[in-house]
């Protein structure tokens, strides 16, 4: 097998699928899976705006990310990953083109903490 990458992906309102007469070639299996795949690439492309990832240290409270101007709007919505299920974030912010995300205090490790701006659709 190999890997299916498209950088251009269409949106296919309709899918093929198999039928009975069709022969078992590859051709025919994957015609229906890269639609497939093609499709949860532009809903995500339409969803996710952007990501961003940055590192809380150790003993740091607060985290800004940086975006390019335009990506927040006042109908984002944002979600937060954290590398670790046992932080809580108390407030996130955002202001112009940055988000700033406020946790409890935390001494012990690194975290890598993800946030995404999505279409406020979602």
């Amino acid at each position: 097998m190999k890997d299916y990458t498209n950088s251009s992906p269409v949106f296919s309102d309709k899918v093929k699928i198999l039928e009975t007469t069709d022969t078992n070639h590859a051709d025919n299996f994957n015609t229906s899976t890269e639609q497939l795949a093609d499709n949860d690439q532009c809903l995500k492309n339409a969803i996710c705006k952007s990501e961003k990832i940055e590192m809380l240290a150790a003993g740091q409270t607060s985290i800004v990310f940086n975006f390019e101007p335009g990506i927040i709007s006042e109908n984002s919505s944002i979600g937060l990953e954290l590398s670790v299920s046992d932080l809580n974030y108390e407030n996130i912010t955002a202001d112009g083109d940055s988000i700033t995300v406020t946790f409890e205090a935390q001494e012990e490790r690194d975290v890598y903490v993800k946030v995404v701006v999505s279409d406020g659709l979602v």
